[in-house]
C-alpha cells in the first residue's frame, strides 16, 4: 500500500476520533479517565476534557495529513516529533489544571 496513502486513513480515523470524543460519547477513549473511580471523575470538567483531548488528536491528524500531502520523507517527518512531544506536555499539564474543578 502506499504510504500517503496509509497517512490518509491513519489521519482520516484519527478525525472520527477526534469528533466522537467531541461530541461526548467516546470517553472510555480517554486515557486515565476512562479507569478512574467516580470519585476521580468528579473532580473533572469532562467537557473541558474531552475539549483538550479531541483538539490533541486533530492537530496531530493535521501534522499527518499536512506531512502525507507535502510528500516528506521519513527524516522530515521526525522533525514533527520535538513539537509533538512538547505539545503533548501542555496538554498533559491543561488537562491536570485547566480541566480541573477548582474545590
Amino acid at each position: 500500500m502506499n504510504r500517503n496513502l496509509d497517512d490518509y486513513i491513519v489521519s482520516m480515523l484519527m478525525f472520527v476520533l477526534a469528533v466522537i470524543v467531541a461530541l461526548g460519547k467516546g470517553d472510555f477513549l480517554i486515557s486515565g479517565y476512562n479507569t478512574a473511580s467516580e470519585e476521580k471523575k468528579a473532580k473533572y470538567n469532562v467537557q473541558r476534557l474531552r475539549l483538550l483531548v479531541s483538539s490533541l488528536v486533530a492537530l496531530v491528524a493535521t501534522g499527518i495529513t499536512v506531512a502525507a500531502i507535502l510528500g516528506w520523507d521519513e527524516a522530515q517527518r521526525d522533525c514533527l516529533a520535538v513539537p509533538f512531544v512538547l505539545l503533548v506536555v501542555v496538554y498533559v499539564v491543561l488537562s491536570c489544571t485547566w480541566a480541573k474543578k477548582k474545590e
